[in-house]
């Protein structure tokens, strides 16, 4: 119970000295500063904010103009006051333009402004933290705020390049494949002429000659030679023993080689076949 009365002792002293000390527990101006923008170039002009604000009336306080010391090298080209009220807040706005002769590391020390609370005749003051900034030139500048982009689109226009020049090869490739294919389609379809022309005038030596040339060209030239595996003989026989072949193995070198040319070339095969009229 002692403790509770003597907490409650304490807790009416305070609150009975409470109106006794506003200057002292009301809040100072809040203040702070700013640059304009994150890369200061050399010999462009920049801008620094300073704000002073605080709850209340703009007469609540007394605000004394600060006083700012540049580093070398920093020249202040101008400066102008501004100030805002809003809701029960007010805003006092210094803007100093200013310009960085060249290139380097500079620090701004803090930023100190003394102010007077209404009624209340002691100086009090605040201030902000030191405010350090890089100055840099252009080409400086650009590089390193473009460098990461700069990188990823180089990168992206690399690979681009890189697929069409792939996309140009492989299409090339495939011209020149289909070109060597229909080059080697009308020739076997010309031979097959030959072929037709042979057999109307019955010289079986030269047609079984342009039929094994032709088997030797086609694509499917594996497969034909499984089928034709006895083509060879056949010719041996009917060029050095005289042999007449009979209708029944023309027909079927021809129903052979018919099905090897439409097998070698399923797209256009079974035109070249018609215009041909193998007999």
């Amino acid at each position: 119970m002692k403790s509770f009365f003597k907490a409650l002792y304490i807790s009416s002293i305070i609150f009975i000295l409470l109106p006794s000390y506003p200057y002292k527990l009301k809040a100072a101006p809040a203040v702070s500063r700013s640059l304009d923008r994150d890369i200061i170039l050399a010999n462009k002009t920049f801008s620094l904010e300073l704000i002073a604000s605080w709850e209340g009336d703009s007469d609540r306080y007394l605000i004394a103009p600060p006083q700012i010391s540049f580093p070398e090298g920093i020249e202040e080209k101008s400066s102008s006051f501004s100030t805002t009220s809003k809701e029960g807040h007010y805003s006092l706005y210094y803007n100093y333009q200013l310009l960085a002769q060249k290139e380097g590391e500079y620090a701004l020390k803090p930023i100190e402004i003394s102010y007077w609370e209404k009624g209340n005749n002691k100086e009090e003051k605040v201030k902000t933290e030191a405010l350090h900034f890089k100055v840099t030139s252009f080409n400086t500048a650009y590089l390193t705020r473009f460098w990461l982009p700069g990188t990823l689109i180089a990168i992206f226009l690399g690979l681009f390049s890189a697929l069409v020049v792939l996309y140009k090869k492989k299409k090339r490739l495939r011209d020149g494949q289909k070109s060597d294919a229909t080059i080697t389609r009308e020739l076997i379809a010309g031979e097959l002429e030959q072929c037709n022309a042979y057999k109307i005038k019955g010289d079986w030596r030269n047609y079984l000659k342009k039929i094994l040339s032709i088997c030797n060209k086609l694509p499917t030239q594996d497969k034909t030679g499984t089928i034709m595996e006895d083509l060879d003989t056949l010719v041996e026989k009917v060029t050095y023993g005289g042999l007449r072949p009979t209708t029944e193995e023309i027909n079927l070198i021809q129903r052979q080689i018919e099905k090897a040319f439409k097998s070698a070339f399923p797209k256009d095969g079974d035109k070249d076949l018609e215009g041909i009229k193998l007999r």
